[in-house]
């Protein structure tokens, strides 16, 4: 084989070799490497907060008497006005119940009606017909009524305008159950007129 030939097909075979070893980069390039990562924040959701339930009795607990809801089960029970209450389970023996909370009115313009005007709307409110389990009224024949509710001008301006309606025994006898009737709802409150006062 002459020289020159021989030289040929070395320098081909060699160039067929630097292919070669190239062949895998240039069939699948690498990517150029960039400087920093970039990375995308994928946003946490915020937990939603657990809103704070208003409707419905109090749960078993101490409570302030313009905290009761209407529902609420006694125990012990002096009376309608106390300062402070203990909320029990209604399955279990209690006192008394706040059977239903209402409101007189929410104009502010409205004149404080007395209280005697406020008394006499309050024997049909806190009495009114369905609004009692009649089961356990016939198991309790002893049962009274008593409410809380505004007595003075002074509280009616101040915005105190709601009434507490409460069942106990005149025996102080307990009480089993949930004297509410079930789905009772306290219907509006027809404006109470203004009386003439002492107050």
């Amino acid at each position: 084989m002459p020289t020159g030939v021989a030289a040929v097909a070395v320098l081909v075979l060699g160039g067929l070799f630097f292919l070669g070893t190239r062949l895998p980069g240039i069939l699948s390039p690498v990517a150029a490497p960039s400087g920093t990562p970039t990375v995308v924040e994928t946003p946490t959701p915020s937990p939603t907060p657990t809103p704070t339930s208003t409707a419905g009795p109090q749960l078993a607990g101490s409570y302030v008497w313009n905290e009761l809801r209407g529902g609420e089960c006694i125990s012990p029970f002096t009376s309608a006005w106390q300062q402070k209450f203990t909320v029990v389970d209604c399955a279990a023996a209690h006192s008394a119940q706040v059977t239903s909370r209402g409101s007189l009115g929410d104009d502010p313009a409205a004149a404080f009606p007395g209280q005697a005007g406020v008394a006499a709307q309050l024997n049909l409110l806190c009495q009114q017909s369905g609004a009692f389990d009649p089961a356990l009224l016939a198991a309790y024949p002893d049962v009274v009524w008593q409410a809380a509710y505004p007595v003075t001008d002074a509280q009616w301006k101040a915005g105190m305008r709601d009434y507490y309606c409460f069942v106990s025994r005149t025996s102080s006898g307990p009480i089993t159950g949930n004297f509410a009737a079930p789905g009772f709802a306290v219907p509006a409150v027809p404006a109470v007129p203004a009386t003439p006062s002492s107050e």
